[in-house]
């Protein structure tokens, strides 16, 4: 067992965050590759760690959302968020609202769902200038 010695004064914060990090990787006493990462995890079923999983995917997907505004904003020379912003914007979060679901947790859950009237007015209202545009012409 490989562990990080921490120099905390309050045992209260130093035994948390020593489990946290610490990761069984001695092959002698058993521990396979995967059971590191259940470990690392903090799970005890496949199951849980494949909702891990759908929960770092549901984040990156939430993430990558300002990484496309951020092109987007670049390529036009001033800012802008595109209608892929706004996907992205719902898709994870409904992902992540899933995810904490899932995993009851009210917080996070209130979190996501708060957006979720932000994204879909946007996309309503960029849906509305579209046949406004469109039949104008």
């Amino acid at each position: 067992m490989i562990e990080l010695t921490l120099a905390f004064t309050d045992a209260a914060l130093v035994a948390p965050v020593a489990s946290a990090i610490s990761i069984a990787s001695d092959p002698a006493a058993g521990a396979t590759f995967f059971d590191t990462i259940m470990e690392w995890a903090r799970v005890d079923s496949t199951w849980q760690l494949v909702l891990v999983i759908f929960g770092i995917f549901a984040q990156a997907l939430f993430f990558g959302r300002w990484l496309v505004q951020w092109i987007a904003t670049e390529r036009r020379g001033e800012s802008h968020m595109p209608i892929l912003f706004w996907w992205m914007s719902l898709a994870g979060a409904s992902m992540l609202f899933v995810y904490f679901f899932l995993r009851r947790e009210p917080v996070g859950m209130l979190g996501q769902s708060v957006g979720w009237a932000v994204y879909t007015r946007n996309l309503y209202l960029i849906r509305k200038k579209r046949r406004q545009t469109h039949d104008e012409t």
